[in-house]
C-alpha cells in the first residue's frame, strides 16, 4: 500500500474502555441530535423575534400594500414580518434519529417565505426570500461545542 500508515497498540485496559465507550457513544447519536434539533427550533424562533435570516442580514420589509391590509384587517396589531398570525412562526419541529436531525415545518407556504418568489393570482405579486433556516456562524460554534460536550461525557 502506498502512502503512510500509522499503527498504535493500546495495551492498558483503560484507555481501551475509555474507547469502546466513545465507540457504543458514537452508534447511538440520537441524544446529541435531538440537542443538536433543539438548539436550532431556537434559532429558529430568535430569527423570528429578529427578523434577520441565518446569516444576520435583516429580512425585507414587509411591502406597503401588506402593511395597508394588515392595518385594514387588524387595527394597531404589531406589524411583525411572517407573523401576522403566528401559525408559521409555530410550525417548526424536528426528527432526530441516531444518523441525524431533520428541521422543518409543515407548512406549505414556508418554502415561498423562505425562498421568495412569485405569488398570487397570475403570478402577480413577488415575494422576496426570507431565509428562517440554516445555520448561522454562531449555530455552528454552539453545535460543535455540544458535539465535544457529548463525546467528554
Amino acid at each position: 500500500m502506498a502512502g503512510i500508515q500509522y499503527h498504535v497498540d493500546v495495551e492498558r485496559a483503560e484507555m481501551l474502555a475509555f474507547f469502546e465507550s466513545k465507540l457504543s457513544q458514537m452508534e447511538n447519536l440520537r441524544p446529541f441530535y435531538v440537542n443538536v434539533g433543539e438548539h436550532l427550533l431556537n434559532s429558529v424562533e430568535d430569527r423570528f423575534d429578529t427578523q434577520t435570516a441565518p446569516d444576520g442580514t435583516a429580512w425585507a420589509a414587509l411591502a406597503p400594500a401588506t402593511v395597508a391590509n394588515r392595518l385594514r384587517r387588524n387595527g394597531n396589531a404589531e406589524l411583525t414580518i411572517l407573523r401576522e398570525s403566528g401559525r408559521l412562526a409555530g410550525s417548526f419541529n424536528y426528527d432526530a434519529s441516531s444518523r441525524q436531525v431533520t428541521v422543518g415545518t409543515p407548512v406549505v407556504y414556508a418554502a415561498i417565505q423562505h425562498f421568495g418568489g412569485e405569488a398570487g393570482r397570475n403570478q402577480s405579486v413577488t415575494i422576496p426570500p426570507r431565509p428562517v433556516l440554516g445555520m448561522s456562524p454562531q449555530d455552528e460554534i454552539i453545535i460543535s461545542e455540544m458535539a465535544e460536550d457529548f463525546l467528554r461525557s
